[in-house]
């Protein structure tokens, strides 16, 4: 039996401002939004003039934006995606009321925390059935508003059950490998922005959120075990290589193997874990999403941030699954001295790798990605 009383403690922990503010990480975090907003641009190759004011406006076009090549950030400890759905967000409520970066950082931690600590309550059977990035995002989103616009304590819980009532994202959006989930995404920027406008004004909203057959519990698969309220930024990587981010830890690993054992390849094995098996099947989206691609291309090229071609050696790597952490991985090569392997449990962010995404997107500081943020096109030098 679930407790509805646990969930409101939650809400309450999370409208409460007594957050340390990461200030360091949280520009990492803000530069690489920027930089993938930039490139996703690109990629849709289309401006958006309708779409260059106002703050939802530009939070959804930012959205869609950020997340068009799947290189947003990741939080592997809850399985989100929260930096394509906060910073949008942040930096568009930041822009109409010319707020300073150190404003739109302190919006985005609260949004940081509010996600991953959703995420983390709802649990792995409502991951299951329902987008997390979009549910959690929702509520990440309504927090991130509320800060930004200086809602009240009262006024920021009144948004989170407006925004509650309105949740969803389906996760077949996922499922499918094209793209679609995206929208997901966009979807939870403006209801997060629609819920604290409301609460703002003082719309009505519904006062138990969580028990009963129409409560969150019950249609959400919420598990509720999870309690514990995490600070959202800690569990936060920014995905800088050219391959889905389930299997970075496997290129990690095998650039490791091809540093030291320079003899001829017979066979590349790639295991990851088996809860992504469904998903890194091969079945659809093309090389983006096959592991023995990533690594065969990773093994032509020695570069995890150019991964075009892997003629050379994909017929010799297959892959395989195991128990293990979500994003972590394991390569496994055999040559005629014998067989050598290789863990990681999660990649790292190397300097290298994020100066090339970054440089393609032509970031070179904090304030100019704020600046780039402000009109269409993001490329464009300010």
């Amino acid at each position: 039996m679930h407790d509805p009383k646990l969930g409101k403690l939650i809400i309450e922990a999370l409208t409460q401002n007594n957050l340390e503010i990461k200030e360091n990480r949280l520009e990492i975090l803000f530069q690489d939004f920027v930089a993938s907003a930039v490139l996703g641009e690109k990629h849709y190759g289309v401006s958006a003039p309708a779409l260059s004011s106002g703050i939802t406006e530009r939070a959804v076009t930012l959205g869609l934006y950020t997340s068009a090549l799947d290189m947003d950030d990741v939080n592997w400890k809850v399985l989100t995606h929260p930096g394509s759905i906060i910073w949008p967000i942040a930096t568009s409520i930041g822009i109409e009321r010319g707020l300073s970066l150190k404003q739109v950082y302190e919006a985005a931690a609260y949004g940081y925390r509010t996600g991953a600590t959703i995420a983390n309550f709802f649990g792995p059977l409502h991951r299951s059935k329902w987008h997390v990035t979009a549910t959690s995002g929702a509520f990440a989103a309504t927090t991130t508003a509320a800060i930004a616009l200086g809602l009240s304590r009262e006024q920021h819980v009144k948004a989170l059950h407006i925004c509650a009532m309105n949740i969803g994202g389906s996760s077949q959006a996922v499922l499918e490998r094209k793209g679609a989930a995206q929208t997901n995404r966009a979807s939870a920027i403006s209801l997060g922005i629609t819920s604290a406008h409301a609460a703002l004004v003082g719309a009505p909203h519904a006062e138990d959120i969580w028990s009963g057959p129409r409560g969150l519990f019950e249609l959400f698969l919420v598990e509720g075990s999870a309690s514990e309220i995490l600070n959202g930024i800690d569990g936060v990587a920014i995905r800088l290589m050219d391959a889905n981010g389930f299997v970075h830890a496997a290129l990690a690993a095998a650039l490791k193997l091809r540093e030291v054992h320079k003899e001829k390849i017979e066979s590349i094995t790639v295991v990851l874990s088996t809860s992504v098996a469904a998903i890194l099947d091969a079945s659809q989206g093309g090389p983006w999403w096959n592991p023995a691609y990533a690594v065969a291309a990773l093994w032509e090229s020695g570069d995890p941030t150019n991964l075009q071609s892997a003629s050379e050696f994909l017929a010799v790597t297959h892959v395989e699954f195991e128990e293990m952490p979500i994003g972590a991985g394991k390569v496994r090569i055999k040559t005629a001295g014998g067989e050598h392997e290789e863990y990681v449990e999660q990649a790292p962010e190397n300097k290298t790798w994020r100066d090339v995404k970054w440089g393609n997107a032509g970031i070179s500081s904090a304030e100019d990605s704020y600046r780039r943020c402000s009109s269409f096109p993001l490329a464009a030098l300010r």
